[in-house]
């Protein structure tokens, strides 16, 4: 990871994922989508914010069966994202067997991300206390809610992981909202404002062309070539 203009992130927050991941695709065109977006396995359940924008950090868990090799001490993990002087959005992803059976985050984990600095965690697997979690005022993503958790271990930090459909790095962009979640290229940061004003705008001129009921409007726009 390059060094990052932190506040490129902080003006990304007043776009949707739609809009910046429509932004992209006029910078650099198509590609494929799990580089791109997340699926529709991957749900919003907490947070005030509509767009949420950070920078990655990866960790891999077990939450119901011990692991195979030896776990990573916790405060390892706590320690590393502690020391983040940049929005961070933590993955953690679920690598036990089978998968989203045990809770991977807790409202005392959402209290303590949240002291540390996390605008966001998303939990490539399950989540419980999704009240306590609303209460520390997180953003958390999830592919589903269960009640309990087996023996609770990391097992490595840094590495990639996939979340509903989207491969992530540590040290991606990542924009997330209702939607789901949209990684931007750092190659491309530097113009993702400007596009994203354009596709507002243009979306915004169809809208309200179309906002009058008149069936001939649609030769009419044709004709203009909006988009």
């Amino acid at each position: 990871m390059g060094k990052i203009d932190i506040s490129i992130l902080n003006d990304l927050t007043a776009f949707d994922s739609a809009t910046v991941q429509n932004a992209a695709i006029r910078i650099r065109g198509y590609i494929p989508e799990d580089q791109d977006y997340t699926g529709t396995a991957l749900k919003r359940y907490t947070g005030e914010a509509p767009t949420i924008v950070g920078i990655a950090t990866t960790i891999k868990a077990t939450a119901l069966n011990e692991p195979d090799s030896e776990p990573v001490p916790w405060k390892d993990y706590y320690e590393k994202i502690s020391s983040l002087d940049y929005p961070f959005i933590s993955l953690i992803e679920d690598n036990d067997s089978p998968r989203n059976r045990g809770a991977l985050f807790g409202d005392n984990m959402a209290f303590m991300h949240s002291c540390l600095g996390a605008v966001g965690v998303v939990a490539c697997g399950a989540i419980r206390d999704v009240p306590g979690i609303q209460r520390s005022g997180l953003s958390v993503w999830a592919e589903g809610r269960v009640p309990g958790h087996g023996p609770f271990n990391a097992i490595s930090l840094g590495e990639n992981v996939e979340v509903s459909g989207l491969n992530v790095s540590e040290g991606d962009i990542l924009v997330a909202d209702a939607d789901g979640i949209t990684r931007v290229q750092e190659d491309i940061l530097g113009d993702i404002i400007k596009v994203c004003e354009e596709v507002r705008k243009d979306e915004a001129q169809t809208q309200k062309f179309f906002s009058v009921k008149d069936k001939t409007r649609y030769s009419s726009w044709i004709s203009k070539d909006y988009t």
